[in-house]
């Protein structure tokens, strides 16, 4: 994925800034490499257990690819949306509706009506279909099917399933989910009337049950002529239900590669979809989805101008940082904890003072603040589980929480922008 271009990083492990033309007083050269990694002034104090410390820190690199894309299987160099969605594997589903039925057991063969644990009727079917080593009836073979009205299964083709197809849900609708092909129209839309727009990530979500694709204009906002935030428009289509189709619009800001979804105080961030397949409908959507996105673009611009000229003192984001992140440890919790938490404030803290190349315009301002926080939780904070699921699992939970409370990145704007 092509990128505005920012200053090389500085390498792993972060060092503590250096004091210009203030060298070390004639100590041993351990000491002088036993800096705390978070600034804090303890170079007399065990300078060993110090240069453990530095070792383990974690350094607040620039990431490769944003979360979006992380949970991706295609990123942009695509011409047509359509194009996009056949690269990421997630057009061409046809998934359709069919009649459920509930296999009840009913404690006899439906062939001979011999109860469980007996012997079979000579010659019957079921023992012929579904043999086993004792002849005897099993509960496999007492189902009857029992409709459910009004209840259908969602089927979506599939290679790789036994027979070609795969259950994926049920629905109560009377009417085959809109195929993401369908609704792709309204990010063609956007692509084709906003300059400078290209295709974006695009691949599944929530076990195939869903799919996204995303529309990317890189030179939209500018932060106070030192910083950049790309706009996304991101489509998400469900088909199954208990998860709405939507057209969300995520900020993303590019030297750190951190998206940023959140709705503003006076905008929402997204415009639901109707379920039906309705074209007059869908007409309407891109038109709404194309406003939104614009508008949502120049306010949340004016948005991260004013975070950026807002200072902040050094004890008010860490305050901040400890609401938005909830890390904080128990006097109880033993060692382990608070280890982790120097870590996290070392490395946040490094962001948000500006002491890599990432952050440095913007240093001590609410706009690097948020910045740091959402950065941390997106692309630094070790992952859960090892490997790329791990990250993954990372990625969908920044970008769709299970519940609205849990989305850090609302969090932490919600306490920033609450006094400007």
């Amino acid at each position: 994925m092509t990128e505005p271009k920012t200053p090389a990083v500085a390498p792993a492990p972060v060092e503590a800034p250096q004091e210009p033309a203030k060298p070390a007083p004639a100590k041993p050269e351990g000491k002088a490499k036993s800096k705390a990694p978070e600034g804090e002034a303890k170079p007399a104090k065990a300078p060993a257990k110090a240069k453990g410390e530095a070792k383990e820190e974690p350094a607040p690199v620039r990431p490769n690819l944003d979360v979006l894309a992380l949970i991706a299987r295609a990123n942009n160099s695509s011409r047509t949306v359509n194009e996009l969605l056949k690269k990421a594997g997630v057009s061409g589903w046809n998934v359709t509706r069919h009649p459920m039925v509930a296999l009840v057991p009913t404690g006899r063969c439906t062939e001979c009506e011999q109860p469980v644990g007996k012997k079979h009727n000579a010659g019957c079917l079921m023992l012929a279909d579904y043999p086993n080593d004792t002849g005897l009836v099993d509960a496999d073979h007492t189902p009857v099917p029992v409709q459910a009205p009004g209840v259908w299964s969602l089927v979506r083709t599939d290679p790789e399933a036994q027979f070609g197809f795969r259950h994926i849900g049920t629905t109560t609708r009377e009417a085959n989910p809109v195929p993401i092909e369908v609704r792709g129209a309204i990010l063609s839309e956007i692509l084709k009337a906003v300059p400078g727009a290209k295709t974006g990530p695009a691949g599944p979500l929530w076990d195939e049950t869903a799919a996204f694709a995303t529309v990317r204009v890189p030179e939209l906002v500018s932060v106070g002529k030192v910083d950049k935030v790309e706009m996304r428009a991101v489509l998400v289509n469900s088909l199954v239900s208990g998860k709405g189709s939507v057209v969300r619009v995520m900020p993303v800001h590019t030297a750190t590669h951190t998206v940023i979804p959140v709705s503003l105080p006076e905008l929402p961030d997204r415009v639901e979809l109707t379920p039906e397949n309705d074209a007059d409908a869908r007409t309407t959507e891109a038109s709404e989805a194309l406003d939104l996105f614009n508008r949502f673009a120049d306010e949340f611009g004016q948005v991260a101008n004013k975070l950026l000229r807002k200072k902040m003192s050094a004890k008010e984001f860490e305050t901040f940082a400890d609401t938005v992140l909830k890390d904080k440890p128990m006097p109880n919790q033993g060692a382990a904890p608070y280890r982790a938490y120097e870590i996290r404030t070392g490395v946040v803290g490094k962001l948000f003072r500006g002491e890599v190349d990432l952050t440095e315009h913007i240093k001590g301002t609410r706009w690097a603040a948020l910045v740091a926080v959402l950065s941390w939780v997106q692309n630094i904070k070790p992952p859960k589980v090892a490997g790329d699921r791990g990250l993954q699992d990372r990625a969908m939970s920044a970008l769709f929480p299970a519940r609205e409370s849990l989305n850090t990145a609302q969090t932490a704007l919600n306490l920033l922008v609450k006094d400007l």
